[in-house]
């Protein structure tokens, strides 16, 4: 079972200064996927875009969690954004998004991608983390904060 550690590295995150739109959110995301992995920038958009209008991504306070599922994808990965400025993600609980996570995973692999989600969801629920996150000034510094919690917890 691949661990959520494995997904990440510090090129998994991007920093966007004052944001203005979801869009602009997932043109950023959209994009740095396809420099890393050679993702269809237009493919993944589209699926953003689309899985945003079917209903919100967002867990609550503040954090947004997409997934792209592709038969292309051979190794799942996870790219995480961190707004400078909170955006409208239509949630439950009226917060402003400023942590959008995706998750890029496999087509034929469901078992695999829900036990992904469900760590990914697991640490999310920590608020020292979250807290940890936003105030990251690099993506080194915000890779080292989940490493960090992921390799403490395994110990």
């Amino acid at each position: 079972m691949l661990n959520l550690e494995e997904l990440l590295n510090p090129n998994s995150f991007l920093f966007i200064q004052s944001p203005t739109s979801k869009k602009m959110v997932f043109d950023a995301i959209c994009d740095r996927s396809f420099e890393k992995y050679n993702i269809n920038k237009n493919l993944l958009l589209n699926s953003l875009i689309k899985r945003e209008k079917i209903s919100s991504t967002t867990i609550g306070d503040g954090i947004a969690i997409s997934h792209f599922h592709n038969d292309k994808v051979i190794k799942p990965a996870c790219m995480v954004a961190i707004l400078s400025d909170g955006l409208d993600f239509d949630a439950l609980d009226n917060n402003l998004v400023d942590l959008f996570f995706l998750l890029i995973l496999p087509q034929n692999n469901k078992s695999e991608s829900l036990q992904i989600l469900a760590q990914l969801s697991r640490l999310l629920r920590n608020s020292d983390i979250t807290d940890k996150l936003r105030g990251c000034k690099s993506s080194d510094s915000a890779f080292v904060i989940i490493a960090q919690h992921l390799k403490n917890k395994a110990a």
